[in-house]
């Protein structure tokens, strides 16, 4: 990897580590899910630093293009966030339904001891 291949992953990943702290402290982004951010944003950091390391993985998982090997585990990672994601929407709009219905029996309740 050249130098400037170097500087630059490196950069992304100190600019994704900045973005992930200030959506953490601007409240935009919960603790829980900022921590797998950040291990994106060390991720990046650590390959910059030592772009040997990948091509020692590739060579033993026998990937033969260790770039390709990089696309596979951030696909794989992208995917694990992508599920994660959709199960906590999931919890969240069986709560929403959850709590439309209690709403909704309490307004019933109330109409009926008014009359």
């Amino acid at each position: 990897m050249s130098l400037v291949a170097k500087l630059f992953v490196f950069f992304s990943g100190l600019v994704f580590s900045f973005i992930v702290l200030n959506l953490l402290l601007k409240r935009k982004i919960n603790e829980r899910n900022s921590i797998v951010w950040f291990f994106g944003a060390g991720s990046i950091l650590l390959v910059s630093a030592n772009p040997g390391w990948l091509d020692w993985v590739a060579l033993r998982v026998g990937i033969q293009y260790p770039p390709s090997l990089l696309f596979l585990f951030s696909n794989l990672i992208l995917l694990l966030l992508v599920l994660h994601q959709s199960t906590q929407i999931s919890a969240l709009n069986e709560k929403v339904k959850q709590l439309a219905q209690h709403i909704s029996i309490s307004e019933q309740a109330r109409e009926k001891e008014e009359e």
